[in-house]
C-alpha cells in the first residue's frame, strides 16, 4: 500500500470522444442538403427563403453540438471526476457531473467479466437506487470497463456503476491506489 503524501501526488487526465453514429451523421447530411436546396428555391423564389435556411442551418450547428460530446476523466490523488465537453463552439458546454472516491471503489473490471457479478447483485437492488453513468466512447469497437464505487457528493448514499474507457496509464494509477479492486484489460 502506498502512502499517503505518493498518493497526494498521482494526476492524471484523459479525454475520450463519443463515437457519433451513422444515423446522426446520416441526418447531419440532410440537413446540410436541405439548407442547400431552400439557398438554391432562395435565389429564385425570393428573400423569405433565407428564413427556413437559416433555421435550417441554426438547428444542424444545434443538432451536432448535442451529439458532438468529449469526457474527460480527472484522477487527483483518490479523487476521480469525470467532465462532459458538449458542442461544436469555441467554448463548448462544461459540466462536472461525476465525482467519486476512490477509496469507496468496490470493483473495476472489463464488462462482462465475472468479477463484475458480485458487485452487480449488492449495488442492482441498492436503496436508493444506483446511479448509471454511460461515460465512454460508445463504440462497439472499443471494450469498456465498468466501475462499481460507493457515491461521493451528489450520489452520496448511493451506489454508482459507470462504463468508461480510461487510457493505460490512468488504469495504471488506479491500481496503485486502489491495489486488488482495479482489473485492466484482459488481451
Amino acid at each position: 500500500m502506498l502512502d499517503a503524501s505518493v498518493i497526494s501526488n498521482i494526476s492524471c487526465r484523459c479525454v475520450v470522444d463519443r463515437k457519433i453514429h451513422t444515423p446522426t451523421r446520416v441526418i447531419q447530411f440532410l440537413l446540410y442538403f436541405s439548407v442547400f436546396v431552400f439557398v438554391i428555391i432562395g435565389m429564385y423564389g425570393g428573400f423569405l427563403w433565407l428564413i427556413p435556411t437559416l433555421g435550417t442551418l441554426f438547428f444542424t450547428w444545434y443538432f451536432m453540438g448535442e451529439h458532438k460530446v468529449s469526457y474527460e476523466y480527472q484522477l487527483d490523488g483518490t479523487m476521480f471526476r469525470v467532465i462532459r465537453y458538449s458542442g461544436v463552439r469555441q467554448r463548448p458546454k462544461v459540466v462536472q457531473f461525476m465525482e467519486l472516491d476512490l477509496t469507496e471503489l468496490i470493483i473495476m473490471s472489463e464488462e462482462g467479466t465475472s468479477r463484475l457479478e458480485e458487485a452487480e447483485a449488492l449495488t442492482a437492488n441498492a436503496q436508493p437506487k444506483r446511479v448509471t453513468y454511460y461515460i465512454n466512447a460508445q463504440d462497439v469497437n472499443r471494450p469498456s470497463l465498468v466501475l462499481y464505487a460507493k457515491g461521493y457528493g451528489a450520489d452520496a448514499g448511493r451506489y454508482v456503476k459507470a462504463y468508461m474507457n480510461p487510457s493505460a496509464e490512468m488504469v495504471n494509477n488506479m491500481r496503485l491506489i486502489c491495489p486488488g479492486k482495479v482489473f485492466p484489460y484482459e488481451i
